[in-house]
């Protein structure tokens, strides 16, 4: 096993803390971005059902103020990578808004065009902060890719050919203003060069996942690869430049069974720089889930070869939501139903993982939003 699947065997909780001030609230975390900072303690953001965010800092997971202005769902936060102030996120409020985080004050408003009067599924920033993208909700059949320039409100653009179903899912490559990745509820997973003069010139790739996608990303050490996990539970890996299948899991019974204490019942994600690595591209670490709340770091090689790397209990009493990993620190973010955030270390934390209402915590263990018939958490339905 490589040395840092080694270090994530003591991967542990160290922090966790309630997005929600009441405790009979049952809203739940339906997104996390970190802050690009210096700072070693930057800020979280956590985007809440209830359509508010949670600016908290990571270090501790205490609240330093909330944002409110979306009037519907909320579907992606995403923190500029060029200025570490500022935060963006999308709605089925059909707004795409820009925030000052020293401020928790509205800096910009995106509206989708009269013409198109869509709901606003996915969204990304680009490296520079410059370029933002919004993916829609499927209308007629026809879903669209919509531009902004972030010193503008009118956009740039669209792109609507390229997809037939939903849009739930933009990636942005790592450090590129150009290199643009999208996953449909129509199975597809597309890779762009939007240097590109038109649609057309732009697509790069189309792969098949065979089923609605839920999260896409990049992934492997130079980023190079994208991958995809589906809403039952396929997993994808593709070389972003010639769109080749480095590894595929067809099915969620080739996971099951290969961890220690608990069943598997999704994939939530994977953790991208150790995924696609070098030397072994077909290789990928999941984070995979229960409807109680555990979850288990796999390490999946080649069918029927997976093994736990770590198991994570005690943070979470309902299924998980979303995450992050933090491949410079090494800690893992995760939210879920339970309207919790944790946050995860191979370091030991120096303090009690407490900051949280344990009154708040009993009444989410006994939610049952999902049950082990239903489709995973993040579920076109479930949003």
């Amino acid at each position: 096993m490589p040395h840092l699947l080694k270090d994530l065997e003591n991967l542990s909780l160290a922090q966790k803390s309630s997005v929600n001030a009441k405790p009979t609230d049952v809203d739940y975390v339906v997104d996390i971005s970190v802050q690009a900072s210096r700072d070693s303690n930057p800020l979280i953001a956590a985007a809440s059902s209830n359509s508010s965010i949670c600016l908290m800092s990571k270090a501790n997971l205490q609240l330093i103020s909330t944002i409110q202005g979306h009037t519907d769902t909320i579907t992606k936060v995403q923190f500029c990578k060029s200025n570490s102030h500022i935060l963006y996120s999308s709605s089925k409020d059909k707004t795409l808004r820009c925030w000052d985080t020293r401020s928790s004050k509205q800096a910009q408003f995106f509206q989708t065009p009269v013409s198109i009067n869509v709901e606003l599924l996915s969204m990304d920033v680009s490296q520079s902060g410059r370029l933002l993208c919004a993916g829609t909700e499927s209308t007629k059949k026809e879903s669209y890719l919509l531009f902004w320039d972030n010193r503008q409100p009118i956009g740039l653009g669209c792109y609507c050919e390229c997809h037939q179903g939903d849009i739930t899912q933009l990636s942005f490559q790592s450090g590129s203003d150009k290199n643009l990745a999208s996953g449909s509820s129509d199975g597809l997973v597309c890779t762009f060069d939007l240097s590109e003069q038109c649609e057309d010139d732009s697509l790069q790739t189309t792969s098949n996942a065979e089923s609605d996608v839920a999260r896409v990303s990049w992934c492997g050490e130079d980023n190079s690869c994208v991958y995809a996990v589906t809403t039952d539970n396929m997993f994808h890996v593709w070389d972003s430049l010639e769109g080749d299948s480095l590894s595929s899991i067809q099915s969620l019974e080739e996971v099951q069974g290969s961890t220690k204490n608990s069943s598997v019942d999704y994939i939530l994600d994977c953790l991208p720089s150790l995924t696609a690595a070098a030397g072994d591209r077909s290789s990928a670490v999941l984070l995979t889930g229960t409807y109680s709340g555990s979850a288990d770091v796999l390490w999946h090689r080649e069918e029927n070869n997976t093994n736990t790397v770590c198991s994570l209990s005690g943070g979470h009493s309902a299924p998980l939501r979303c995450s992050h990993w933090d491949a410079e620190t090494r800690t893992l973010l995760t939210g879920a139903e339970d309207s919790v955030v944790c946050l995860w270390s191979i370091e030991q934390s120096e303090t009690s993982p407490v900051n949280i209402k344990t009154k708040h915590q009993g009444k989410m263990k006994s939610r049952t939003s999902l049950s082990s018939s239903e489709k995973r958490p993040y579920d076109k339905s479930k949003r």
